[in-house]
């Protein structure tokens, strides 16, 4: 089948597109080691949304929503670099209990890291960029092909996240308290720098 091509390089962008270090995988360690291997996922989620909503824009070239980022690139990097550094700080300034608990699905961790995927402009262009390079011009495939494809991206893109988090989840159980805080600590820094790294880019363009 023609459609086949497509779909397996869709798996294999949604795997790609998830690994750059950013503040989504920052946050996904973090909640992986502190909080257990679910709430890590569900962190690592909000990545995966925001990657197939890209992926919708690649696929279908909705170049209205490319030429509004384009054009509003300077608001989004200082309004999302604020946000990144809020949760920079909130996140340091948490305290972890001695007595680590494992936590269950959140929907909080996925709203904050999918807001912060959502606040950075290049998340669509390193999408439109991979779609490019793999060759993904759909145009003229039946419509189940961009469809399938997309959901093979987003499937690989969540594959990506549970493997990250699980991973982070299993050493983070034999960690002792003080590793764990000094973890929470170096991810809240790293977290807050990224956040800064987009505003600044923000008041320079």
């Amino acid at each position: 089948m023609a459609g086949i091509p497509f779909i397996l390089k869709g798996f294999l962008i949604g795997i790609i597109a998830a690994i750059p270090v950013g503040p989504v995988l920052m946050m996904t360690l973090q909640k992986s080691v502190s909080d257990g291997r679910k709430a890590g996922f569900s962190s690592g989620l909000g990545g995966t949304a925001v990657d197939t909503i890209c992926a919708i824009v690649s696929a279908f070239t909705i170049t209205g929503i490319g030429a509004f980022v384009d054009a509003h690139s300077t608001t989004i990097s200082l309004i999302g670099g604020l946000f990144i550094m809020f949760v920079g700080v909130n996140m340091f300034r948490t305290r972890i209990p001695r007595e680590r608990r494992k936590k269950s699905y959140s929907p909080k961790n996925f709203v904050k890291t999918f807001t912060m995927g959502l606040s950075n402009p290049a998340a669509l262009a390193v999408m439109l960029a991979l779609f490019a390079t793999f060759g993904m011009d759909m145009r003229e495939q039946p419509a189940w092909v961009p469809v399938l494809a997309i959901i093979a991206l987003a499937t690989g893109s969540a594959l990506y996240w549970y493997s990250i988090s699980r991973a982070a989840a299993h050493f983070g159980d034999r960690f002792n308290f003080k590793v764990l805080v000094i973890i929470n600590k170096v991810a809240a820094v790293g977290i807050f720098i990224f956040g800064l790294i987009l505003f600044i880019k923000g008041i320079a363009h």
